[in-house]
């Protein structure tokens, strides 16, 4: 299983690798949403998820959230992000995105989100 991690802070990057220890699964990192719009938009792009942090420089996720289902509209996408108010958590479901994680999210939130996916439940 393969994971592109897009968000701006490498220490959410190692994070995401020590929290989601799981056999056969790789990461791929993009620190904003403009180079993630790039990677998919390469012919041999493949990710089983991509988790998406909203608040970033160039594309916030919230902009680069409707370019990735452009280029790939069965992608699995999690947002991921401090925001949570109703609103901001609807916005991100009708533009796309499969699920939602506040941060901080605990190790038990994150697999288990991963988890689901692998098990086809997203």
């Amino acid at each position: 299983m393969k994971i592109l991690v897009v968000d701006d802070s490498k220490s959410v990057h190692r994070l995401l690798e020590e929290m989601v220890d799981l056999p056969d699964l790789t990461f791929q990192h993009a620190y904003n949403g403009q180079e993630a719009v790039n990677a998919v938009q390469e012919t041999d792009f493949s990710a089983d998820l991509i988790l998406l942090d909203w608040e970033m420089p160039i594309l916030s996720g919230i902009e680069t959230l409707p370019l990735l289902i452009k280029h790939r509209p069965k992608q699995t996408i999690i947002m991921m992000t401090t925001k949570n108010s109703m609103a901001e958590i609807t916005e991100a479901m009708q533009k796309g995105a499969a699920d939602y994680i506040i941060k901080p999210f605990t190790k038990d939130i994150i697999v288990g989100k991963i988890n689901t996916i692998l098990e086809g439940g997203i």
